[in-house]
């Protein structure tokens, strides 16, 4: 095989492997390789062994299963691509300490101590761990805001609203033709994960948390907003305090609003996100406003790719009054962007991109949300939890 070509484990084979990841790595052959699948499921994965001509002896019902036939010889692997459900902070340490980088959805993890115990690593043995982790903000990666970023440089910000529209799930993974349901996993695999993310989500966030209030912070919070915490942390520098923020809707989990103040000064910004179940279309918009006009991200189904961000421009003219802009890069595939990035690190260069210090930064904004969350409904969090610091 070419010295060229990146040899990469896809680990979890959900909707966004299958939709994505998966896809993208089969169209991008000349660079990529496929060196293995792992899933829980064993039935999901000879499937999808089969339908990208991974063989059974490079299929793997865990991450322990991978980093240990490395060890033995009897694979190589360059990089990890980390798709699985929760936090990737354990198994991303796993995988770093074989010898392989890794790209982990987000979040890279759930809790502080989760992130404290990777830095500890990297610091003992002696590695930058900006040099092996990156995380799945494919925002970050997306022509558009590379572009807003420039122009986010030369403007004094009075403003910053950010709204996403989220429909069912389903309704935006339909195209994709996903795999059904296999149901082979035994409960005895599942339940022990389980309690390990409970634990973890108790250390955060406090045991005695209401169980809407620590799925708002998993699934909504860490699961989705943290993608607009990253994005703005990555073209502002980042959300400083969080100055109020609730949460309401028919049922779960409804609808979240939050706002602050950036950490650099005073600029406000508000976030309001709702789940749905029959809206339209996924929709998401991310509105800077300054002293001469405003900049506009508009995003659309994360899953379809090459779907175009619009970056909307809105300034003075001398002759027209008023003009309006819009830019589309099409052929620019942000997820694309970040495989290569990842490709990157593995040739030992360093790309631009969230880390471990990045997820530091964005897992204490999603505390202080849940904090300000926990205070809106009345409940106090527990002094010794995370959030609570």
């Amino acid at each position: 095989m070419s010295a060229a070509v990146t040899r990469v484990a896809v680990i979890g084979l959900g909707a966004i492997s299958q939709s994505v990841h998966l896809p993208l790595l089969r169209r991008n052959a000349e660079a990529f390789a496929i060196a293995a699948l792992v899933d829980l499921s064993a039935a999901r994965t000879a499937d999808m062994g089969a339908r990208y001509g991974v063989p059974s002896a490079r299929q793997f019902t865990s991450v322990d299963e991978l980093v240990a036939a490395t060890a033995a010889g009897d694979l190589e692997v360059d990089a990890a691509i980390l798709a699985t459900t929760g936090s990737h902070a354990g198994d991303t340490l796993r995988l770093v300490r074989a010898g392989i980088r890794v790209l982990a959805e987000k979040p890279l993890a759930y809790s502080l101590a989760e992130l404290d115990e990777l830095t500890a690593y990297g610091r003992e043995a002696g590695l930058d761990l900006r040099d092996w982790v990156r995380v799945g903000y494919m925002k970050e990666y997306d022509t558009a805001s590379l572009r807003a970023k420039e122009l986010l440089a030369d403007v004094t910000l009075r403003a910053i609203d950010v709204q996403v529209m989220h429909p069912l799930d389903g309704s935006q993974l339909a195209y994709a033709r996903l795999a059904a349901p296999t149901g082979d996993v035994p409960r005895d695999t599942i339940e022990p994960l389980i309690a390990a993310t409970a634990a973890i989500v108790d250390g955060a966030v406090g045991s005695d948390l209401p169980v809407d209030l620590r799925t708002l912070y998993t699934n909504v919070v860490l699961g989705s907003i943290v993608h607009d915490v990253g994005l703005l942390r990555s073209l502002v520098g980042g959300l400083g305090e969080v100055a109020f923020a609730q949460h309401w809707g028919p049922k779960m989990p409804g609808s979240v609003h939050v706002r602050g103040t950036l950490a650099r000064d005073e600029t406000p910004w508000t976030v309001d996100w709702h789940y749905i179940d029959g809206y339209p279309d996924y929709q998401e918009t991310v509105a800077f406003h300054h002293e001469a006009g405003s900049i506009e991200l508009v995003f659309g189904v994360p899953y379809v790719t090459n779907l175009p961000t619009i970056l909307r421009v809105t300034e003075s003219h001398p002759e027209l009054g008023i003009r309006v802009s819009e830019s589309r890069w099409m052929q620019q595939e942000a997820f694309e962007n970040e495989l290569y990035a990842l490709a990157a690190l593995v040739r030992g260069e360093r790309p631009d991109g969230a880390s471990v210090d990045e997820s530091v930064a964005d897992v204490r904004v999603g505390q202080r949300i849940i904090r300000a969350l926990a205070v809106s409904k009345g409940h106090a969090l527990d002094p010794s939890a995370e959030a609570a610091q």
